[in-house]
């Protein structure tokens, strides 16, 4: 049974948040233009709806604003300094004025779509799941648009519960455009 159940899970979790729409109209990245993303952004998005995920530094450093002691700073005061370091890794500065919040660098693919996808920590749980509780799956990938602006796509699931007995689950896909600073 546990042999069973074990992929199961794993195909079930994976399938979570997929992106329905591959959208590459922008030309996208390739291995000789990675670079076009290095630069710094706005952290509010001149594009999208907002949700769970306010803004640029939500989607890096996986702070989704869902409790109110989880705030770490205004959105709208800061700004993020990306830059490629190789094929795999983007460094990601967020800055309050010029005090350096957050300095880290992250893990991303290049697919053939295009987009360079985070493939950091996404999945996150919160409390007992569904005793009280749940889990949370996150998945992004960007790339760089024409105007050199970022664009974004995240996709976020979660379910939630109650004693078992009350659950809920929901799937969020936004798509924001961050516009950069100084081009």
């Amino acid at each position: 049974m546990r042999k069973l159940l074990y992929p199961f899970l794993v195909l079930t979790l994976m399938s979570c948040a997929g992106f329905k729409n591959v959208n590459s109209n922008s030309g996208g990245f390739h291995t000789d233009n990675l670079d076009r993303i290095n630069g710094s952004y706005k952290n509010y998005p001149a594009g999208g709806q907002l949700g769970y995920i306010d803004g640029l530094a939500d989607i890096f450093d996986r702070n989704t604003n869902m409790f109110i002691f989880k705030h770490k700073y205004d959105g709208r005061a800061v700004h993020l300094n990306l830059t490629m370091i190789n094929e795999r890794k983007i460094n990601v500065k967020i800055f309050k004025q010029t005090e350096l919040l957050f300095d880290k660098d992250l893990k991303v693919e290049l697919k053939d779509d295009g987009y360079l996808y985070l493939k950091e920590k996404r999945f996150m749980m919160q409390g007992i799941p569904l005793v009280l509780g749940g889990w949370n799956i996150q998945k992004s990938r960007f790339t760089v648009d024409q105007d050199n602006h970022l664009r974004v796509q995240t996709n976020y699931f979660f379910c939630n519960g109650a004693f078992i007995v009350m659950s809920d689950w929901k799937t969020f896909h936004y798509d924001f455009k961050f516009e950069k600073l100084n081009p």
